[in-house]
């Protein structure tokens, strides 16, 4: 059987769904399977003056996977019932989520959602992608991981309030965890033999010796002593304004900030929206667009897909490194 990877609906209005279809039409992408209501995927459809053959997939388990019909030349749907778009959402997760872990799918693409209607409608403890899968796989830690290029950036927290991150950076072994398990990521899913990673202060200018925070002191000192003594290489912390000097591109692999923006800001900047988020530490491979919804861009001629191609593409690489891997 073909090596699928399953693709979320997202946030159907949003330009996940052209972006899907659009290079699938273009053949740079094959062998998935799309997970959304089938009569929500029509509307759309519809609305958009797209005419598409579909394939509509039943309920199947991994008994009867190898003789799951797909068609060539059609988009391959698993649907289910929905009450909402929002509801759509949630569930294509959750089915998507369940065909990795019965390996009829080798990992999982995620198309862009918008949280504050999930939040509103579904919802209110939702807080994104990385923490519902950590949740669903039962996972006490999970890591983000932005990757483009061979530079990998890491924030520590994910999607909490910034008056929040030093209580959860202070969080008994928090930070050892978090980079513990970080590392080998690296080994296992992108095949770095001997990771070299480096983490920012949370202060500006790392606190500068404590003049300006005790952060960096208090909680990431002795965590990176700790992750020392366990073999991990670590440096820092470093002034997060200085982490990504030419010198550190070429020296290290990964590069750890503190907090979501800290890290998201200049990942952006580098990658130009070509960058993959992918979640580490969990039992299935899963990896999403660095981008939104862009609701601004339903109608433009310049929307990249290369953020989406490199998800698809990163998927069977880790799938292959995972396979090599687990072998050794």
């Amino acid at each position: 059987m073909s090596k699928l990877i399953g693709i979320t609906i997202g946030d159907i209005n949003g330009i996940g769904i052209k972006i899907l279809i659009d290079t699938w039409k273009e053949n740079k992408i094959k062998d998935f399977i799309l997970f959304t209501d089938y009569i929500v995927l029509k509307k759309i459809l519809r609305k958009s003056n797209y005419k598409l053959k579909l394939n509509l997939i039943h309920k199947i388990n991994k008994k009867d996977s190898q003789n799951m019909k797909l068609i060539k030349g059609k988009i391959n749907v698993y649907s289910y019932r929905s009450t909402s778009l929002e509801d759509n959402t949630i569930k294509s997760l959750k089915f998507g989520y369940e065909f990795c872990k019965k390996k009829i799918c080798i990992g999982l693409l995620t198309l862009p959602i918008r949280k504050d209607l999930i939040i509103d409608n579904i919802d209110k403890n939702f807080t994104g992608h990385t923490e519902y899968f950590q949740k669903i796989d039962n996972k006490k830690h999970s890591n983000m991981i932005l990757y483009n290029k061979k530079i990998f950036i890491s924030p520590l927290t994910t999607h909490i309030k910034l008056k929040n991150v030093t209580k959860t950076i202070a969080k008994k072994d928090f930070i050892f965890k978090q980079i513990y398990n970080l590392n080998k990521c690296l080994k296992y899913d992108f095949n770095i033999k001997y990771p070299k990673i480096i983490i920012s202060g949370l202060n500006p200018h790392a606190g500068e010796n404590g003049r300006i925070g005790k952060e960096e002191i208090k909680y990431i000192l002795p965590s990176l002593e700790k992750l020392k003594e366990n073999k991990i290489n670590i440096d820092g912390p470093v002034s997060a304004d200085s982490i990504l000097i030419k010198s550190n591109l070429e020296n290290y692999n990964c590069f750890v900030f503190i907090y979501h923006d800290q890290a998201l800001i200049p990942f952006k900047l580098l990658s130009q929206f070509t960058g993959v988020n992918y979640t580490g530490n969990l039992s299935i491979i899963r990896t999403s667009p660095d981008h939104g919804t862009a609701y601004n861009l339903l109608n433009s001629n310049n929307i990249s897909k290369k953020s989406f191609l490199n998800c698809y593409k990163l998927i069977n690489k880790i799938y292959k490194n995972r396979k090599m891997n687990d072998k050794s």
